[in-house]
């Protein structure tokens, strides 16, 4: 019905939800399992073949996702904003969402996961994906992580995939060519006007705090 479409959101009841959802990854399409009352062996099965395939499975049991600025499910409309959010806790990412929203900042994603992502049984494989995607997302320069406590071992995963260091991305020349030719898999790093140029808007960015007085003058009116 929608051949451009690269996501499909999977709410039938959980005896049916496999197939459709196999289906869509085999299509090429992100998947968002709203449907409970999958197996962990299905769930399992369905994030091998996604991680495979360079897809992501948000699911099962996935309430709340916004995909660049877009709402699915039980999700708010949140202004754009610099913080990806990604968690295996759906009220957990609504409230903070929410709180981003209401100091006045914003969000590029907030990927939902499924409350069993962090088991030892599926081993964070969507958490994996989903710290990766926000990470090689040049909108996305804060990330934020939620959930219930995880297993050992994949809270072990998520941390380095949270704390490892990232390369900037090149803005500008000859580096954010090869970057863009290579669909963003060698990553040059940023030059030296590039790093100069990030200096100064986050010198700029810095609130003033307290009152000043500034004198301006300009030659047009107005």
């Amino acid at each position: 019905l929608l051949p451009d479409a690269n996501v499909a959101l999977i709410s039938v009841a959980g005896h049916y939800a496999f197939e459709p959802a196999r289906q869509a990854l085999e299509d090429g399409c992100h998947v968002m399992m709203f449907s409970d009352n999958v197996s962990l062996e299905q769930e399992l099965e369905l994030k091998t073949l996604a991680r495979g395939r360079g897809l992501l499975v948000m699911g099962p049991d996935c309430g709340t996702t916004i995909l660049n600025g877009a709402p699915l499910a039980f999700s708010n409309r949140i202004p754009p904003g610099p913080v990806a959010v990604v968690g295996a806790s759906g009220t957990g990412i609504q409230e903070l969402t929410s709180q981003i929203a209401r100091l006045g900042s914003g969000i590029t994603h907030a990927i939902g996961l499924g409350g069993r992502d962090l088991s030892e049984g599926i081993g964070g494989i969507s958490a994996g994906m989903a710290l990766d995607f926000v990470a090689r997302d040049d909108a996305s320069r804060i990330i934020a992580f939620v959930s219930k406590p995880p297993a050992p071992a994949v809270d072990e995963l998520t941390a380095q995939s949270l704390l490892r260091e990232r390369r900037a991305t090149p803005q500008s020349g000859w580096r954010r060519a090869v970057y863009t030719l290579t669909a963003h898999t060698l990553n040059p790093g940023q030059s030296p006007e590039d790093r100069r140029r990030q200096e100064l808007i986050a010198r700029a960015s810095v609130p003033v705090r307290g009152c000043y007085r500034i004198a301006v003058i300009s030659l047009k009116g107005g």
